[in-house]
Formats: C-alpha cells, sequence, structure tokens
C-alpha cells in the first residue's frame, strides 16, 4: 500500500512519467488536428519532461518536498509548446501543495494535484473547452471524493486516470474540430499518458532506465556560494536561548531548502541556509527561541549585479527579440534592429532559452515577437519571471512579426514602441502555406497527404494539389479581408529556389495588377511560404 508518498516515491513517479513520453510521445503528435508537418504536441511534452528528469536523476533527497519543488523548476525552465507549458504548471502547482513535506498522504498528494490544475487553468487566459484543461478539470473532480477516503495513493491515481479517460472522451463533442477529425485532444491525452507513467513508475510496473541528461538549470555562483534559483535567499540566524536540539533543527529545516548549516553551541544554535520561503523559515524559528543577527540575501540579485559589473559592452534602454527560424529571416530581423532566437515550426523554444536569448541583449526592457502561437505561453511564462520589464506582441507568425517589427524604434521607449506595433498587428494580415502530412478534414474541407494548405488565421484551410493553385486562393482571401491593401509581401522558404519563387511572383504580380507584390528570402523549412498584406 502507498498510504505515505516520500521524495523517492515521487521521484520514481516522475521519472516514470519521463520514460512514458519516450515511448509514446509520437502517438500524441499524430493526434494533432490540423495535418501540418509541425504538430508536435507530444514532443514538446516530452521535451517539458526531459528537463524536469535533468534536475532530479542525481537528487537524492528523501523529502517530497524538495525533489517536488527541483522537478518544477526544471519542468518550467524546459516547457516548450502550449502544452509544455501548461503541463510545467502542473507540475510547479503539485510543488506548491508539497513544499515543506518529507512524504504526503493520499490526501495531501490529491490536493497537491488539484493545486496543479488551479496553476494550469492561470497559465491561459482564455480556456477552451475541449483541450488539456478540460481534461485536467474532469480527474480534479472526478478524484475530489476518492482522495477524502482513499489512503493509497495508487488507487488515487487508477481512479485519477479513470477520470482523465471519461473526460478525454468527451473533448470531440466539446470542440466540434476534433470531432470532424475523429481524434481526442492531444494534449488531453498527453496529460493522461503523464498519470498513467507516474503511476507505472509509483509501483514498479516500469523498468526505468536511466539517462545521462546534463541539467537543465545550473547552479549560480555567489562570493564562493552556489546555490540554485529554486532556493535564492540566503538565511542566516543564530537562536538563543534555543528550545530545540540541532539535530531536531535540521531534520525539519531539511525540507525548506539546500546548503543548510546548523552550528550547536551552548544553549545556542546558528543556522544558515539557502531558501524559497526566508519568511516561513523565520516563522518557524521564532518558536524555537530567541532570534538574533538575522539576515537575509537575494543571491540572485547579487548574482545579476556581480554579473552585470562584468560585463564590458553598454547596458541598453530597450531590446528587441524575434523568434525565427530560416537564415532569410535572421537577417530580415537584424535589419529592423532585431535580435534572433531560433525557433519556430518544430523548434519551439523552451522558457529558458528564451531567458537566455533577452539575458544576452542586456537591456532594462525587453519586447518579444513570438511569431508562432504555439511559442505564445512559452514566452509568456518568461514574462512571469522577469515582470514588466518583458513586453509581448503575439504575433502568430514570421510575417506578422516582420510587419511589427518595421514599426519599432530602438530609440523610443518601450511603452510606445508596444503601442504601436500592436496597432500595426491589428491592421495586417498573415498566411502560410505548408504540405499535408496525413490526410483529413477540417472545418468541412476535406484534405489529403501531400495537398498543398494555405492557412490564414480565423478562416478556412485553403487546399489544392499543386502550390501555384493555393498561393492565387490564399492571395484572393487576403485582397477580399484587405480590399484597400497596397502591398503583399511574400517570403519564400528553403524549399524553393529563387527562380521558382519569382515565377510564382510574376503570375501573382498579373492577377493583381493593382496591388505591389514584394518578394524576400526567408528560408524556412516546411513552409514554402509566409505571407503578409498591408
Amino acid at each position: 500500500m502507498y498510504s505515505e508518498i516520500d521524495g523517492t516515491h515521487y521521484k520514481q513517479m516522475l521519472i516514470g512519467a519521463y520514460q512514458a513520453f519516450k515511448e509514446n510521445y509520437e502517438k500524441i503528435n499524430e493526434l494533432n488536428v490540423f495535418p501540418v508537418p509541425d504538430g508536435d504536441t507530444g514532443t514538446n511534452m516530452l521535451n517539458t519532461l526531459r528537463s524536469m528528469y535533468s534536475m532530479i536523476v542525481n537528487n537524492d533527497s528523501e523529502f517530497i518536498g524538495v525533489i517536488a519543488e527541483t522537478a518544477a523548476t526544471g519542468a518550467i525552465m524546459g516547457a516548450r509548446g502550449n502544452s509544455g507549458v501548461i503541463l510545467s504548471q502542473i507540475i510547479q502547482g503539485l510543488a506548491k501543495g508539497l513544499r515543506g513535506k518529507k512524504q504526503a498522504s493520499s490526501r495531501q498528494m490529491g490536493k497537491a494535484f488539484q493545486y496543479g490544475i488551479l496553476y494550469a487553468y492561470r497559465s491561459v487566459v482564455k480556456p477552451v473547452e475541449g483541450t488539456i484543461l478540460t481534461v485536467a478539470r474532469g480527474i480534479a473532480r472526478g478524484t475530489r471524493d476518492v482522495t477524502r477516503t482513499e489512503r493509497d495513493f495508487s488507487n488515487v491515481l487508477r481512479k485519477a486516470i479513470q477520470s482523465g479517460q471519461e473526460a478525454l472522451a468527451q473533448t470531440p463533442e466539446q470542440l466540434p474540430i476534433l470531432k470532424e477529425a475523429n481524434v481526442v485532444d492531444a494534449g488531453g491525452q498527453g496529460l493522461l499518458l503523464f498519470l498513467e507513467g507516474c503511476l507505472a513508475g509509483l509501483t514498479g510496473e516500469v523498468s526505468i532506465t536511466q539517462e545521462q541528461v546534463p541539467a537543465a538549470v545550473k547552479k549560480l555562483q555567489v562570493k564562493g556560494e552556489t546555490f540554485s534559483i529554486d532556493y535564492p535567499y540566503c538565511t542566516e540566524f543564530i537562536l538563543q536561548p534555543a528550545k530545540i536540539k540541532g539535530a531536531e533543527a535540521r531534520k525539519v529545516l531539511e525540507a525548506w531548502g539546500e546548503s543548510m548549516v546548523v552550528a550547536e553551541g551552548t544553549n545556542l544554535l546558528k543556522v544558515h541556509i539557502h531558501t524559497q520561503r526566508p519568511g516561513h523559515v523565520l516563522d518557524m524559528a521564532a518558536d524555537w527561541g530567541t532570534l538574533h543577527d538575522i539576515k537575509v540575501d537575494n543571491m540572485m540579485d547579487q548574482f545579476e549585479r556581480n554579473k552585470n559589473i562584468a560585463r564590458s559592452n553598454e547596458k541598453k534602454a530597450l531590446g528587441l527579440l524575434a523568434v525565427v527560424s530560416g537564415d532569410g529571416w535572421e537577417e530580415i530581423m537584424k535589419n529592423m534592429h532585431a535580435e534572433v532566437l531560433s525557433g519556430g515550426q518544430t523548434m519551439n523554444p523552451s522558457v529558458q532559452e528564451i531567458m537566455q536569448a533577452l539575458d544576452a541583449l542586456y537591456a532594462d526592457n525587453y519586447i518579444i515577437l513570438p511569431n508562432n502561437k504555439n511559442i505564445i505561453l512559452a514566452a509568456k511564462q518568461a514574462q512571469k519571471i522577469l515582470g514588466e520589464k518583458l513586453q509581448i506582441v503575439p504575433t502568430a507568425n514570421p510575417a506578422e512579426g516582420a510587419a511589427v517589427a518595421m514599426q519599432y524604434d530602438p530609440n523610443n521607449d518601450v511603452t510606445s514602441n508596444v503601442e504601436r506595433m500592436c496597432e500595426e498587428l491589428e491592421h495586417i494580415r498573415a498566411a502560410g502555406i505548408t504540405q499535408a502530412v496525413r490526410d483529413s478534414s477540417v472545418d468541412g474541407v476535406k484534405i489529403a497527404k501531400d495537398d498543398y494548405m494555405g492557412i490564414i488565421s480565423g478562416e478556412r484551410v485553403i487546399t489544392a494539389t499543386e502550390l501555384s493553385d493555393v498561393l492565387a486562393d490564399v492571395l484572393e482571401k487576403l485582397v477580399s479581408m484587405q480590399p484597400d491593401a497596397e502591398l503583399i509581401t511574400l517570403y519564400y522558404g528553403a524549399d524553393l529556389d529563387e527562380m521558382q519563387a519569382n515565377e510564382l511572383l510574376a503570375q501573382a504580380q498579373a492577377k493583381h495588377t493593382n496591388i505591389d507584390l514584394e518578394l524576400q528570402y526567408g528560408g524556412q523549412s516546411l513552409y514554402p511560404f509566409f505571407i503578409s498584406i498591408e
């Protein structure tokens, strides 16, 4: 019976989940409704869990709170794509519910999972029914009663999986696009796979194979002391007189941080600990005796100050970061004063990669252009960490990004830049053209494998067997949406040569003589064209 879950149990659960994804992530990818080559829900969730795994695999703490917080740090910093970010938020919520505990009862674990669901919902501004969040809510409702009476947590997990399966089965009825494609939600299926892996890891039903993965978040150093971002507050104090023995203090404090030193003297204790909750540590210590010489330092602030002092370049007032892939796009964005983070279709950057790219910009304030709907949540997670220093202009493809980047003025303040860029985003329309990776049906449109697909946000997909036909239909649609437009820009990808692209441009210009058409090399993979009209 698994009536008490400690750090070792929880670590096994999370590693079991990671292993389940390693073996099954491609099945999750296949559930993506749109048959585009960048349908990578399973891959993003796998990479998020790989980052989590890298942080816990060598951590042998028996305290579930310590393992949970370390896992959450790895998951959050490694989160990729919308599905990965939502999964990381569930893991973070679990950590909040387990904070400070050496072990947790079945009921406490159930409450921690409720926290996880709450955090996941908070990560999405407008939750949509029929998605991973619907499945998560179904799991929470289905296990609410059983957690009050069931002492064996493995049985709680079994009930959670059953409830999740029932909720997942309803997703096609809640989201018409799923019903039409005859699939369930990919993210919801991924959440069930996570729980199934947790159960297998807990009960030993899976053979855990250890993998060498570099830690996603390395330890930092300030004044000779190493620390992790999980526990950034160096907290020191003296208890005199002390009502507690050193061994007892160590036992309690071990669940609340790392690098703990408890020195015992005559009727006194001197305590040093790196913690996430210095106020809580001090509240506990106040019950153990009289506090003296209290000192709390934010080591992350000290680390950032030292790093800034060591930099030779001058700090900028404002920096612009664009997420794009392709050598043409890199040149385009750099010509518009943006720094580039490689990413996009099939290459969603993690939260940590976004943070590192922003750090390299070395500015007081930042603006980011995600240029992909599946990167926006990761950018928002970075915004949670940086606060108002980071502003997001929610561009959904590189063509939108290029249009709004033209409004960027590095000599102006962040507020006026964001206002101007968001106003431009409201006025332009953009599209992408790619090829279907399988037979499908979307919004009543039958799509055959290898068909070309024109995708315009909010519009029915346009399909044909020939690229020229899809391009012509996409341009007709865009012009009908922007009848007063003066310019159409075509960004061609790596799979087209310049001659082919110019031939297609000439055909399009012959049909739209009253609008200027411009051709630029983007060099993106998978998408022959990105298009903007303004």
